[in-house]
């Protein structure tokens, strides 16, 4: 959740993310302090959630999983259409969009009035990223209204060049009404909607891997934004403390990047279980397993700690 100052909230967004949270799960508030480092030991293990629970996966170099990571962190900082959260909105846009591209998506958005990248003046409730005609273009459909409001679905396509940036956006077809936004079980997609805490931790950490992929030179404008949209702000100086202690990077428990992820619904509805594999190839496979805690109502991040490690 963005910030002016680290203890002031924008009292809009909270409200907008208050309503869907609220019934999607009743969180508790952690009191744990930061967990101990993670000393992982490498082993075979699966990280697939049990069928009865909701979960989010990804890993590195999925087309699928890059823009499902942009749609779904932009989806949320854009939650509260009268406030959102424009520090996150712009390292975002700058990560993930090629800069010739978001030239023109910028004067596309001047002329039309519109976000670009949601084609629309609003925020969706739910979204489906799939596999789309080419191993370079990836289909968004984007869910809106709702409730007493009627339906409208938006398919986009989004274009990628082979080096990850996206460079084409265009509208594939809008529906009004109900309609079904699942793709093909062919298909390999990723779903979320807004309010769900799963698509919430997984929008956080799935953005937070994109950004820490290159090691050596990760994106520390967008790490930072992240930070400080998902975390809470007493949480981030208690991450912040346990870093400097431990030398690794407190999100992830690791001083590498993982090459896949999981997260899903815990063993009870205060947690959210986020699952990280590293290595793989030639080096052994460690599996980390992390809890992950949120806010009551709002969904803040206020606890992670360390699970397992096989």
């Amino acid at each position: 959740m963005n910030r002016n100052t680290p203890a002031r909230r924008r009292p809009g967004r909270r409200a907008a993310v208050a309503a869907g949270l609220a019934l999607a799960v009743g969180l508790g508030v952690s009191t744990q302090a930061a967990a101990q480092a993670a000393v992982p030991a490498p082993a075979k293990a699966s990280v697939k959630a049990s069928a009865a629970l909701r979960s989010v996966s990804g890993f590195n170099g999925d087309m699928v999983t890059q823009v499902a990571d942009f749609y779904g962190a932009y989806i949320d900082a854009k939650v509260d259409a009268a406030d959102p959260d424009t520090a996150l909105v712009k390292a975002l846009r700058a990560h993930y969009l090629a800069p010739t591209f978001a030239k023109r998506l910028a004067a596309w958005e001047k002329k039309n009035k519109a976000d670009g990248l949601l084609r629309a003046q609003s925020v969706p409730v739910d979204w489906t990223v799939s596999e789309g005609g080419s191993g370079l273009e990836v289909v968004v459909t984007l869910t809106f209204g709702g409730g007493e409001s009627p339906t409208t679905t938006t398919r986009l396509v989004v274009k990628q060049e082979p080096t990850g940036g996206i460079t084409d956006i265009r509208t594939k077809g809008i529906t009004r009404g109900k309609a079904s936004a699942k793709a093909s079980t062919a298909v390999r997609s990723i779903s979320g909607r807004t309010g769900d805490s799963v698509t919430r931790v997984a929008d956080f950490y799935g953005a937070y891997i994109d950004a820490k992929d290159g090691a050596a030179d990760p994106d520390t404008a967008l790490v930072k934004a992240l930070r400080a949209h998902y975390l809470a702000p007493t949480f981030a100086k208690r991450l912040a403390a346990w870093e400097k202690k431990n030398k690794a990077d407190g999100v992830l428990r690791a001083q590498s990047v993982p090459v896949d992820w999981t997260v899903s619904e815990g063993r009870n509805s205060r947690e959210i279980a986020v699952t990280h594999a590293f290595g793989g190839g030639e080096t052994p496979t460690v599996w980390t397993n992390l809890v992950v805690e949120l806010e009551p109502v709002f969904g803040d991040v206020t606890d992670i700690r360390t699970a397992s490690a096989r």
